[in-house]
């Protein structure tokens, strides 16, 4: 079952009570862009890179949005051209 966050672009995806794949949805398609864990009380997050937080969220969706911040922030998202892709027909 994917519980919708308030920012409507964040999917979260229980998979355990304690474990969550966070999904974002960029230019029309669904993205994996990590996980969040429970550890503790308190919530972090990993990005499907690897990188991770310290525990920093008291809830799952803390986690997410955190993650989802961080992605947006320092991932670079390919950029939709409307431009034709001009070839060279010699080389």
């Amino acid at each position: 079952m994917a519980v919708t966050t308030s920012g409507s672009d964040i999917r979260i995806v229980p998979l355990t009570l304690h474990t969550a794949e966070v999904r974002l949805t960029l230019g029309g398609a669904v993205v994996s862009i990590g996980r969040v864990y429970a550890a503790a009380g308190r919530w972090y997050w990993q990005h499907r890179d690897g990188e991770q937080s310290s525990p920093i969220a008291e809830n799952r969706a803390g986690a997410a949005t955190a993650l989802a911040d961080y992605h947006l922030a320092f991932k670079p998202q390919p950029v939709a051209s409307s431009a034709p892709v001009r070839r060279l027909l010699f080389g």
